[in-house]
């Protein structure tokens, strides 16, 4: 049995709440990408400086891999834009199945950013813990927002006939 909700947080409908949701992710999303864009592209016009900093700090994380994470972070925020896209279109079509791909990968990140929060907080001690709890806070309203979208996903189910 699925935890479910009849209505969004802020007293809209599920449909209203998922709008909300998908287009709040397509936003964070483009605006990944374009921050991403551009901290490749300064790191391109600031080649020189890149150099000499790595030649001061080799084993800075940004001069073995930063190229490389830009990148697959481009990338996966574009997966991200498509599937928040899913959500938008899915909601305002009432389209259940299109819903399933942001539950399925909101799921699997979520998952992933618990365990990483897990092993992160055991390495922290005294005042730096209380890092962990702006991260729990955003895991806690990601939740949320899965279980408004699985709700509006099973009123869809429940409505559709043949």
């Amino acid at each position: 049995m699925a935890l479910t909700v009849k209505e969004c947080c802020c007293g809209c409908d599920l449909r209203t709440g998922c709008l909300i949701i998908g287009t709040l992710q397509l936003i964070g999303g483009v605006a990944g990408i374009v921050l991403n864009v551009l901290a490749l592209g300064g790191a391109a016009l600031e080649k020189e400086r890149l150099e000499k900093m790595c030649e001061e700090h080799p084993d800075s994380a940004f001069c073995k891999q930063g190229t490389a994470v830009f990148s697959i972070g481009i990338a996966l925020l574009c997966v991200h834009v498509i599937i928040s896209s899913f959500l938008i279109h899915g909601s305002r079509k009432r389209i259940a199945w299109m819903l399933l791909p942001w539950l399925v990968t909101t799921g699997i990140s979520l998952g992933l950013h618990a365990l990483i929060t897990v092993i992160n907080a055991t390495q922290l001690s005294g005042a730096e813990f209380f890092v962990t709890v702006p991260i729990i806070c955003v895991l806690l309203l990601s939740t949320y927002f899965m279980i408004v979208v699985n709700s509006y996903r099973l009123e869809l189910k429940r409505s559709f006939t043949f």
